[in-house]
């Protein structure tokens, strides 16, 4: 048995997800529209899972763009039935921009700062860790 076969089936970490995203919130961005759940995670592709991506993905994609300073790209995501974030974008973000007494509005700011924001398709390197500037996030930060 290799070292590789003994390892227990971990699933893939932040990183990689990020970068499995990426290309579909790059273009999403580029056309200047939401993506639903469903759609990134289909053509993210597996272990993305639209059930799971806030577990997955959109909780630390949302920590690290605050932490890096950039908008929140976990806004851009949405559900397919309603147009806005499920559940998990509203526990994460009470008040992000407007404040708590108007929650539908400080997500449709955060959207258009995402939209607007001068986005570099090299940017997922600041959530990831892949580039120079890439922001130090961890209990040391």
């Amino acid at each position: 048995m290799t070292a590789a076969e003994n390892r227990p089936n971990r699933p893939p970490g932040f990183e990689t997800l990020m970068r499995q995203a990426w290309p579909v919130l790059w273009e999403a961005i580029r056309q200047g529209r939401t993506v639903s759940y469903t759609e990134l995670a289909g053509r993210g592709g597996r272990p993305l899972h639209h059930r799971q991506l806030a577990r997955q993905l959109l909780r630390e994609m949302s920590l690290r763009c605050k932490q890096a300073g950039l908008p929140d790209l976990a806004a851009l995501v949405v559900r397919r039935d309603t147009g806005k974030p499920g559940t998990g974008w509203w526990d994460l973000n009470p008040g992000r921009v407007r404040g708590p007494e108007d929650p539908e509005e400080s997500w449709e700011e955060a959207l258009v700062m995402c939209l607007s924001h001068p986005w570099k398709s090299t940017d997922v390197d600041l959530l990831t860790g892949g580039g120079k500037k890439s922001p130090k996030i961890g209990p040391n930060s």
